[in-house]
């Protein structure tokens, strides 16, 4: 009679590597695609406010011009 490890490792050989590479590669992309969309909404986030911070300061300075001619 054979080793039971023997038996164990030659089931072991005759798996396929492929499905082990594929799911690794699927969460490997997964994780890179979750990354970059919060890269994504980050940067958006930041044009947003420095598009508020420069209407801002236009519309202060707007307001202050029109002051200096009131006066």
């Amino acid at each position: 009679m054979s080793n039971p490890s023997e038996i164990k490792l030659n089931a072991l050989t005759m798996l396929s590597v492929g499905p082990v590479v594929r799911r690794v590669r699927h969460w490997y992309y997964k994780r890179a695609e979750e990354h970059y969309l919060i890269c994504a909404a980050v940067e958006h986030a930041r044009a947003r406010e420095a598009e508020e911070n420069e209407s801002y300061y236009q519309k202060r300075a707007a307001m202050a011009r029109s002051a200096r001619y009131w006066d």
